[in-house]
Order: structure tokens, then sequence, then C-alpha cells
């Protein structure tokens, strides 16, 4: 067994995803080391922000599937950092603790209840009996 494979049994992710944790946190040290971490967050946001679209952009396509699903599993998996980051450069600008609580509830909650009040459209051919 490869020990690639050996890491994604253990830690559920695969190696990818780790190195991904890894320069995320290395990114984030650095600003706040350097007192560079609005700006860093700035850049981090904005490079989610491409992912995210990039992931829409493949999965549409049939031939970018692949590349789609694992983008997808990106933005997933870093949506709740990301939230936190948009919450920490709203609060450089917003300072009413009200506002920005507000503001965290609906970016934490709102996916989980769109994704649970959205119902799939059901094709007439798909209809159960």
């Amino acid at each position: 067994m490869k020990w690639s494979n050996r890491i994604q049994i253990v830690t559920g992710q695969n190696c990818v995803h780790i190195a991904l944790h890894l320069l995320l946190i290395a990114a984030l040290v650095w600003g706040w080391k350097h007192q560079a971490l609005l700006q860093v967050s700035t850049i981090l946001l904005a490079m989610y922000v491409s992912v995210f679209a990039a992931m829409l952009l493949t999965q549409r396509l049939p031939r970018l599937r692949r590349i789609g699903d694992f983008l997808e599993d990106v933005t997933t998996t870093y949506y709740f950092g990301a939230a936190m980051l948009v919450l920490l450069v709203l609060s450089r600008v917003i300072h009413n603790n009200l506002l920005l609580c507000a503001a965290g509830i609906v970016m934490l909650a709102g996916p989980a209840l769109v994704s649970l009040l959205v119902k799939e459209r059901v094709q007439p051919s798909q209809r159960p009996r």
C-alpha cells in the first residue's frame, strides 16, 4: 500500500487537502507575525472566490467533471475558514458586535437552511409511482 493511501485512510483526507491545510495555516501565521493579517485574509478570500467560481464552471462541463468534484471538496472543506476570514475583515469595517454576530449566523447557518428548504425539481419521468 502506498504511503499516500495510508495517510488518506488514517486522516480521511488526501495529501493535497492536508498540504492545503498546512499552507493556509502557514499563511495565516505569517500574516499574524508580520501584522499583515488583514491583507493575507483578503488574498485568501479572493483565492477562495476564484476557486468557487472555477468549481461552478467546471461542474457544468462533462469533460471537466472530475476537476469540478475536486474543487467542490476544496470549497466545502474551507467554507468555515472562509466565513471566519470574512468576519475578520468585516470586524475591521463594522464595529457593532450585534451586526457581526448576525452576519456570522447568516454565513454559517444560511447554506444549511437553503439546502434544507430548496427541494430538488423532480422530472415527470422520475416521479415515484
